[in-house]
């Protein structure tokens, strides 16, 4: 299963990535000085394998909310996708692991997939659920769009962009879980590498990223998801919060919560695009859209 399906890469540059592809959870146990020596060194909260596993589970979100296609028919068929789910979540927290398991109860076949994301996220039947951040901002459109451009910061900073045949905006929740994964198995590679003020930067990243964008709306996602839905989806937005929520205390964050109703003002076609709010056109022109896919450079 692709542990980063939308804003991937390795977290490491081409000459680290034999390192990289090292699996961090048995860190502990492979090189327990190297772990050490950084938990020690630094008063950044948590650990290689717990990175690892973080980075794996928001990959997981990024696949499973995104369009079904052919990556999660494959994991399903090889019943990876919640193997992995639930190891992930399990080795996280044990309560997360509880929530993660529901998720497996859930599963139905891949067509039957298709048609319950159809249903709630899809263009075709007028997009019951929005995935998109802005959807759930209070206030006028420009500042919103403000939120937009500081997003696409983030991505820009860790040389990411979207990937070729990804249509969606930036604040799609697949995206935002996706740069979330990619910046945990970042932290699990430095922590491997006992790069103590590399891990520094990418907690400071995740904690100002989940502060500032997917913190504040989570739970009103996973709420008009379970609004819509009592199956699949609406157990993986359940995971989604319990994770989110874990991160928040594990973290201290202090996110500004969007309101029950957002009353967001002035938004209009000639804004984003002939494709307006709900299906997330963006408004930019070919020249201006980024390909959110790895660049090579390092990431560090």
């Amino acid at each position: 299963m692709s542990e980063n399906t939308i804003l991937g890469g390795p977290p490491s540059d081409t000459a680290r990535r034999s390192d990289a592809s090292r699996d961090p959870s048995h860190a502990a146990v492979d090189s327990p000085t190297d772990e050490l020596d950084v938990d020690e060194a630094s008063d950044v909260p948590g650990d290689v394998a717990t990175a690892y596993h973080r980075g794996r589970l928001y990959g997981a979100f990024a696949l499973g909310f995104d369009r079904p296609g052919d990556e999660l028919q494959t994991a399903l068929a090889a019943e990876a996708y919640t193997d992995d789910l639930v190891e992930s979540a399990r080795t996280i927290d044990s309560e997360i692991g509880g929530v993660a398991a529901e998720v497996g109860t859930h599963l139905e076949a891949f067509d039957a997939l298709c048609g319950r994301w159809a249903s709630l996220f899809g263009v075709e039947e007028g997009i019951t659920v929005s995935p998109y951040e802005l959807t759930y901002l209070p206030g006028p459109l420009m500042t919103n769009v403000r939120q937009l451009a500081d997003i696409r910061g983030f991505y820009d900073a860790f040389d990411l962009s979207i990937a070729p045949g990804k249509n969606d905006r930036g604040d799609h929740v697949c995206f935002l879980t996706s740069f979330t994964s990619h910046l945990s198995l970042q932290e699990a590679y430095l922590r491997l590498e006992s790069d103590v003020e590399g891990v520094a930067v990418v907690v400071d990243a995740q904690r100002r990223f989940l502060e500032d964008h997917l913190g504040r709306w989570y739970w009103r996602f996973a709420e008009e998801v379970s609004a819509h839905d009592d199956g699949f989806y609406a157990a993986l937005s359940d995971l989604l919060s319990a994770l989110v929520e874990y991160e928040i205390e594990r973290l201290e964050l202090d996110p500004t919560w969007v309101p029950d109703d957002p009353e967001v003002t002035e938004w209009n076609e000639d804004v984003f695009g002939d494709s307006g709010r709900s299906c997330g056109g963006c408004g930019l022109n070919d020249e201006d859209v980024d390909q959110l896919s790895w660049d090579g450079g390092d990431p560090s």
